[in-house]
């Protein structure tokens, strides 16, 4: 018999703290790995990813990857599989990323990087991206396992490729706004649409991953607008002293220093709320309330943007 499907509503905090408990240890025994070669725990690549792994986080993906695999009626070890693969794979870009900006901190503490030095930082990422193909050993829908594993692949290799324009100059003769939504869809949408498109492909609904794209695609934008309208500050100092590394593409700066608009928080805010609002109308469409989550994140970062928009006329 089928397993029957659970509404978004039904995912209990208790059952979702519980597979989430379940995710966090499949993703720690999945990247341990041989150590005869460390002497010391200093060079314990497995206690290095470790201490990344526990830092915290809101552990989004992992969230998506649940409700919407059990939404679709995939049994808890599948879904556990699924959501500890995406997990795994957004934490092996947060080491790179960190590294590549030369940020400090994460969740308030020291980096991988800046803990353990960056070439051990370049090795503990890539075991991390090993560990989230390694996960998918244990899908129990084996018949699915290639289509999963291609998938896979697709959206790293579109998160990458995102990472890399992120990281390069703007072609100024093209629309820098267009861009820089290009960007954004590539870098954050590929890793965030993934927990979705992942369930819907195991449960067979081949024919709305389009539609899970389109709507993760759309928040990456949201949420990356709204991110730039907190650290607009931040990046500007970074830009006007010249900074290594430069400070991260940032659309406040883009439509204020490059495109010459009067009020760039208000052009960036309407952005954002039109992009959230297409999220939402793409995870509408989804097969048994598979995007319910989705949504309420957008509801969330809608009151952060608002909370962000008072602060600048508090100011």
């Amino acid at each position: 018999m089928p397993t029957p499907r659970l509404n978004c509503s039904e995912l209990t905090d208790v059952k979702l703290v519980s597979l989430l408990e379940d995710v966090q240890a499949r993703m720690l025994n999945a990247t341990r790995c041989t150590q005869e070669l460390a002497s010391t725990p200093a060079h314990n690549v497995s206690l290095a990813v470790a201490y990344h792994l526990r830092s915290g986080g809101q552990q989004v993906r992992a969230k998506l990857a649940l409700s919407a695999a059990l939404s679709l009626g995939i049994q808890d070890s599948d879904a556990v599989c699924l959501a500890a693969c995406a997990e795994l794979l957004h934490n092996a870009s947060l080491v790179h990323d960190d590294l590549q900006d030369g940020d400090l901190f994460r969740r308030g503490q020291p980096t991988l990087w800046s803990k353990y030095g960056e070439n051990f930082a370049i090795c503990c990422g890539d075991l991390l991206l090993s560990a989230s193909y390694g996960v998918l050993c244990q899908l129990t829908r084996t018949d699915k396992l290639p289509a999963v594993l291609d998938m896979v692949h697709q959206r790293t290799s579109r998160a990458i490729a995102g990472q890399c324009a992120d990281l390069s100059a703007l072609d100024s003769h093209t629309d820098l706004v267009d861009q820089y939504i290009a960007i954004a869809k590539a870098k954050s949408g590929a890793l965030l649409g993934l927990p979705i498109e992942l369930g819907l492909l195991v449960a067979g609904y081949p024919e709305s991953i389009s539609v899970a794209k389109s709507a993760a695609d759309h928040f990456a934008v949201g949420y990356q607008i709204i991110d730039d309208l907190q650290d607009h500050a931040a990046d500007s100092k970074r830009a006007s002293q010249h900074q290594v590394p430069p400070p991260a593409l940032n659309i406040v700066l883009l439509l204020k220093q490059q495109l010459g608009h009067d009020d760039p928080f208000a052009q960036a805010s309407t952005l954002a709320i039109d992009h959230l609002k297409q999220c939402e109308d793409y995870a509408l469409q989804l097969p048994h309330q598979s995007g319910l989550l989705l949504i309420s994140y957008c509801t969330k970062m809608r009151t952060t943007l608002n909370d962000t928009i008072a602060q600048f006329e508090t100011y």
